[in-house]
């Protein structure tokens, strides 16, 4: 019986062990970030034409995201979108920038930097503008939701763990009785 209690207490180990083993090994994964945004130059910057203002929304993603923004001018008038990372108020090399646009027009990059910054229309930044967020690659993301690597990662723990008890279980249920 003290054999069985151990060889249970080894497969739990073991168990336990390649769990952590697979979720320490998880990569974690960029996303792909889809934003819309309509433009006024005298009502500023929102998700729909009917939420624009100034500040417009703030806009989070996640450090690696790739972050496509579709922006649209709801006024007609030109427009030229900017995250402005160093905070000097000028389009610097590595700074999300769009053409200039009077309709649609969409601006994709990889979210390197973590942080807080603003976000403007560079021919009306005082009334066009809001706050983009960067969480860094070591939070949870915006949300606080663990990603679905680490969720498999659990499941995965427990599948091993319920293998290794029911092999236990057989196990000692197969040994003869001794008297």
């Amino acid at each position: 019986m003290a054999s069985a209690k151990r060889m249970i207490l080894a497969l739990l180990v073991a168990a336990l062990a390649v769990g952590f083993v697979s979720t320490a090994a998880q990569p974690v994964r960029a996303a792909s970030d889809s934003i819309s945004l309509y433009g006024s130059a005298t009502s500023g910057w929102g998700t729909t034409s009917m939420s624009e203002s100034n500040p417009g929304p703030t806009l989070t993603v996640a450090q690696g995201d790739t972050v496509t923004i579709t922006l649209h001018s709801t006024d007609g008038v030109g427009h030229e979108f900017l995250i402005d990372y160093n905070g000097n108020e000028a389009a610097d090399s590595g700074e999300p920038l769009s053409t200039a646009f009077t309709s649609t027009t969409t601006v994709t990059f990889v979210a390197s930097q973590a942080g807080t910054f603003t976000y403007y229309c560079v021919i009306h930044p005082g009334s066009m503008k809001g706050t983009f967020v960067v969480t860094s690659s070591t939070s949870t993301g915006p949300s606080g939701s663990i990603g679905s690597g680490s969720t498999l990662a659990i499941v995965g723990i427990v599948i091993v763990a319920v293998v290794a008890i029911g092999v236990a279980v057989i196990v000692m249920r197969r040994r003869p009785k001794q008297p």
